[in-house]
């Protein structure tokens, strides 16, 4: 039987807000930068994680939020993990 891990706080994430702010982008310059490294996304559908209003996240956008980022894999686990409540 699998237990129950984490839920979700909510799809507003902090991971964006920080990639953001650090590139000083808007929700069309990080969809923009997230294609120009292979993640196929629109403008829209950062714009739906900036709302909070998606109720999942692709791995590739999320992969491609820590390439953006400049995070260390740790720096962005770390991060990403305090985005889920235990």
């Amino acid at each position: 039987m699998v237990e129950k891990c984490c839920t979700i706080k909510s799809m507003k994430m902090k991971i964006l807000d920080y990639v953001k702010k650090k590139q000083e982008l808007t929700n069309y310059g990080v969809a923009k930068e997230l294609r120009k490294i292979g993640v196929e996304v629109t403008t829209q559908g950062i714009d739906q994680y900036d709302k909070g209003a998606a109720r999942s996240m692709r791995f590739d956008v999320l992969l491609g939020l820590r390439k953006l980022s400049g995070l260390t894999w740790d720096q962005f686990g770390k991060m990403l993990e305090g985005e889920f409540e235990q």
